[in-house]
């Protein structure tokens, strides 16, 4: 509090503080307040700018107001000249920074950070405080003039750098990878997240003034730093906070693509990110602990163990990825934080449960109980719990048929992720083998040579002969079976038409038709 007033040229101060710190009343805010009364009091001419290492959005002037309303032990009885003082005289720009920090294994207080990206540091200068030409010149460093500028950067950040992330962290974790570093590994991720960028983030960027240039750019220099072999971060750290994150960063795109064009649908690859995620919050325990100052602690399971997985020992130890939170690849298990009420852990662990429980009652190990739900409602079920959890994400809106019909693949993914008879990267490749199959068939030679390739790439196929034409017998009418589709169709059929049943069964079968 004291170097004010040694230092007669002071012109910066950083203020290396995140976002849970830059709150009213918070400790960090009372010392700046104090230190920046200090220097108006000792060095009331010096033009003073203040930077903040943390991405909140407007962080420098959501810090001026805090400033500016901030009263400590101490201080003067008129804050008014102080206050004046720090209107004219000191600059708490809005910045963000970009570079992935870690520490030193087995040593938290040695930083381990990746090499300087392009942007590691971008500081807005409305007001032409600083020596732009100065600064820029130092590696990553750029000054903005421009109103409106700096938020093109946090949005090309927030849309690519931590949407890829987001995406990809949960799968690894899920796969019992322990750091980002290892997404090499896994040739698939890549072409996963790659069709991600291009179906949904990409678009999104597009639509809201960023060019496909500077965008596909940013995705590069993005995948280049994720995938460097010597520097990752722990998946499980980066995994906090899931929900919060998944609005800001992955729904974003979606909710920009949606609103700006009608014609737009979330892909499979969004779906399988959103899906992802809620298998991740999905609790394998009913009961939860909580500690003083935090939420209810979930604990959940990460996939079995596939011959693919990387070789680790059995007596891998549990480590601490966060205050009060561990993780094991050993044993499978995981704890995690699901906001204050955890809200929708609860809510998966419920659904989950029945699923789980229709997946048991359909082999021959396990009966069906009596009390047994039928798969149909099962997945009804689902349907209703993630259209639930979904519908909490600001922005989705359920009555638009672009988020219904997304929420309905997000469900039956999940239901796949969780029913324990494929793991989330098994069933990521079923997503990218099949993720064309919607695409239009031109022509008979395109739709045998897809049906062949189909048939290849299955062990079983299940044939419904609901659908075979007349020629294969008696029991086909009208192309489907007689004694079961036809009985569904013509109740469908009598619950809109004026006409009795007794009128209806009075026609031939071929007028009925």
């Amino acid at each position: 509090m004291q170097l004010p007033s040694k230092l007669s040229k002071l012109k910066f101060i950083g203020f290396g503080v995140t976002e849970s710190g830059i709150v009213k009343g918070g400790p960090a805010i009372v010392d700046l307040t104090e230190l920046l009364y200090n220097c108006f009091t000792t060095q009331p001419n010096n033009i003073i700018s203040v930077i903040n290492t943390d991405n909140l959005p407007k962080n420098g002037d959501t810090i001026k107001s805090l400033v500016l309303g901030t009263e400590w032990k101490g201080q003067p009885s008129d804050l008014v000249p102080f206050r004046a003082y720090v209107e004219s005289n000191v600059h708490l720009h809005n910045t963000m920074v970009d570079r992935l920090t870690s520490h030193r294994a087995g040593d938290s207080l040695v930083p381990l950070t990746e090499p300087w990206p392009t942007k590691t540091l971008v500081i807005e200068d409305l007001n032409g405080v600083l020596d732009a030409k100065k600064l820029s010149s130092l590696p990553g460093v750029h000054i903005r003039t421009t109103a409106g500028q700096l938020e093109q950067d946090h949005l090309l950040k927030l849309s690519i750098a931590n949407a890829v992330h987001t995406a990809m962290v949960y799968l690894l974790a899920l796969t019992r990878v322990k750091t980002t570093c290892d997404v090499l590994k896994y040739p698939e991720i890549r072409q996963y997240l790659d069709l991600l960028y291009a179906k949904d983030i990409a678009p999104s960027l597009e639509l809201r003034g960023i060019s496909k240039q500077e965008a596909q750019h940013t995705y590069d220099e993005w995948m280049a730093r994720v995938e460097h072999k010597h520097f990752g971060l722990d998946n499980f750290w980066v995994g906090q906070n899931a929900m919060l994150k998944y609005g800001v960063r992955l729904f974003s795109n979606v909710e920009a693509n949606v609103t700006k064009d009608k014609n737009y649908r979330p892909s499979v690859f969004m779906a399988f990110a959103t899906a992802l995620i809620l298998r991740y919050l999905t609790p394998t325990q009913a009961d939860s602990r909580k500690e003083d100052g935090s939420g209810e602690i979930f604990v959940g399971a990460m996939d079995s163990i596939q011959d693919r997985t990387p070789i680790y020992s059995t007596t891998e130890k549990t480590w601490v990825y966060a205050n009060g939170l561990s993780a094991n690849i050993s044993t499978g298990k995981y704890e995690f934080l699901d906001g204050e009420e955890g809200h929708t852990a609860k809510l998966l662990w419920k659904i989950s449960q029945k699923v789980f429980g229709a997946s048991k009652s359909s082999s021959n190990d396990f009966p069906k109980s009596a009390r047994a739900e039928s798969s149909s409602e099962v997945s009804s079920g689902v349907g209703v719990a993630v259209a639930s959890v979904l519908s909490s994400v600001k922005g989705f809106d359920l009555t638009n048929d672009a988020y219904a019909s997304f929420a309905a693949d997000v469900a039956a993914l999940y239901q796949r992720l969780v029913s324990g008879k494929q793991t989330a990267l098994e069933t990521l490749e079923d997503v990218l083998r099949n993720h064309h199959t919607s695409e239009y068939l031109a022509t008979k030679e395109e739709v045998a040579t897809f049906v062949r390739e189909a048939v290849a790439s299955v062990q079983i196929i299940d044939v419904h002969t609901h659908l075979f034409p007349p020629s294969h017998g008696k029991l086909m009418l009208w192309g489907i079976n007689k004694l079961l589709t036809y009985h569904y169709l013509v109740a469908e059929f009598l619950q809109t038409a004026h006409m009795q049943v007794e009128e209806f069964n009075s026609y031939s079968k071929e007028k009925q038709a």
